[in-house]
């Protein structure tokens, strides 16, 4: 499935791309644009823009990683706090292990 992309999420999309290392920036390209696309299609719209770029990206980043995110939001000029809940997720990545 294709959805209709925003030119601003077309280029934060290639933005976060450029932070990943060359050898695997075409794997993570199309791991956040398959992802965005879904987070575009939870919200019943049939086109992506930069919120479902940004939160398609923060899934696909390890929980580990994800408080670096926080200053890569705020360089793209975007409230991290529109995110909080999707930055401290793991959802998507627990395999058998549950806390608390």
């Amino acid at each position: 499935m294709s959805m209709a992309w925003e030119e601003s999420a077309e280029g934060v999309l290639a933005t976060l791309c450029r932070m990943v290392p060359e050898t695997l920036r075409e794997l993570a390209k199309s791991a956040a644009r398959d992802e965005s696309e879904l987070v575009a299609s939870e919200r019943d719209s049939a086109t992506v823009g930069i919120d479902d770029v940004v939160r398609g990206w923060i899934r696909t980043t390890p929980p580990e990683q994800r408080n670096s995110l926080v200053a890569v939001i705020e360089d793209l000029g975007l409230e991290p706090e529109r995110y909080a809940e999707e930055l401290e997720s793991g959802e998507g990545w627990e395999e058998d292990e549950q806390t608390e």
